[in-house]
Order: C-alpha cells, then sequence, then structure tokens
C-alpha cells in the first residue's frame, strides 16, 4: 500500500489537511514527524481519539514502512531535515499544502529546492503535489500562482482548493477533523482525488 506524505515548510498547514484528510483517506499507520510542537500528536491531545505513531529515528520509520499491506499518512516535520528526507524520497504521493500569500510561495521555492536535492539523491524525477489551502473564499483566480508553479521543477498544482474557514480551526482544538458541511466534502474530493493516482 502507498506513503502518503504531506510536506512543505513550517506553518503552511501540513498538520490541519493531514487531521482532515485522515477520515477520508482511512490510513492503517499515521505518522507525525514534528521535532517540535504543533504537529499531528499534538493536535491529537486535544480531545483526538487517533493513534499517532511519533518518532525522530529514521530506523522506526523504515520498520514502518516495510509493511506494504498498510496505507501510510505521515505528517512530516516543517524543517528540512534528514527524517523528513527520508519519507520524502520513500512516499508515493507527496501532497504540499500552500496558500496564496507570497511568503507561502517563498517557501514554496524552497521545498521545491529540497525535492530536487532528493530527487538527485534516489535517481528518480520526484514531484509535490500543491494544495491552495486557507484561501479567500472571494478569489477566483490564480495566475500570479499558476506562473510561480510554472517555475518550480518538482512541484506541479492540483485543481483543488481548500477555502479559509473558521471551522478549521474550532474542530481541531478539539483534536477533531471537520465532520460534515463543504470543507469536509473539499477533503473527501481531496482524498478520492489522491487515491485515484495511486
Amino acid at each position: 500500500m502507498p506513503i502518503i506524505c504531506v510536506a512543505n515548510s513550517k506553518g503552511t498547514g501540513k498538520t490541519i489537511v493531514s487531521l482532515n484528510l485522515i477520515p477520508h483517506l482511512k490510513p492503517d499507520i499515521i505518522i507525525d514527524l514534528e521535532v517540535h510542537r504543533g504537529g499531528l500528536a499534538d493536535i491529537n491531545r486535544l480531545g483526538g481519539s487517533l493513534n499517532i505513531l511519533h518518532t525522530e529515528n529514521q530506523y522506526d520509520l523504515e520498520k514502518w514502512f516495510d509493511d506494504d499491506s498498510k496505507l501510510i499518512l505521515v505528517d512530516t516535520g516543517g524543517f528540512d531535515l534528514t527524517l523528513n528526507r527520508y519519507a520524502l524520497s520513500q512516499a508515493d504521493y507527496i501532497l504540499s499544502p500552500t496558500s496564496d500569500d507570497p511568503t507561502d510561495q517563498l517557501r514554496l521555492s524552497d521545498f521545491n529546492q529540497t525535492m530536487k536535492e532528493v530527487s538527485q539523491s534516489v535517481g528518480e524525477h520526484l514531484m509535490a503535489h500543491a494544495l491552495l489551502n486557507r484561501v479567500h473564499h472571494s478569489r477566483r483566480s490564480f495566475e500570479d500562482f499558476d506562473e510561480h508553479i510554472a517555475g518550480l521543477e518538482h512541484i506541479d498544482r492540483l485543481p483543488n482548493i481548500i477555502p479559509q474557514s473558521v471551522s478549521l480551526p474550532k474542530a481541531a482544538f478539539q483534536g477533531q477533523a471537520i465532520k460534515s458541511g463543504t470543507i469536509a466534502a473539499n477533503f473527501a474530493k481531496l482524498a478520492k482525488d489522491i487515491k485515484k493516482v495511486l
């Protein structure tokens, strides 16, 4: 079964995206690689009931990744560490949440460089799929973002968009994903689209 990594720089919404994909992807193993506070394991302490594995050790990852019968979701840490690079090198699908904010675009450029270096280390052209996340509901045009993405050789853009919503942090404060409504439907569609290509 595949390994799905949710990866980008710190502060781009990886953990909230991971949390809200879990009910739809239904992974067998959930791994949190955040070395500092703020990852899935921390959010789970707020009232969640997920079984989340946490490690800072590549040996643990190798052991968990060795089980081909499991669908694995990895919420990588927000820093460019060897452990995160190893997870990326093993992933079957890399999802990169990013907003349309210019600072997030700079982070995406940095992540593209990481993807380039990981690709070189494994001798394969790896791609990450950028998910526009926390986008203002009135925004309909993304030409500037698409122009930026076109210059990144290891990142393409998904058609899926997750709009900004007060429901996301509200549910996360309970350690939960959003269970119904438009946002939940957006995550369900995203999960379905990811599964189609695995």
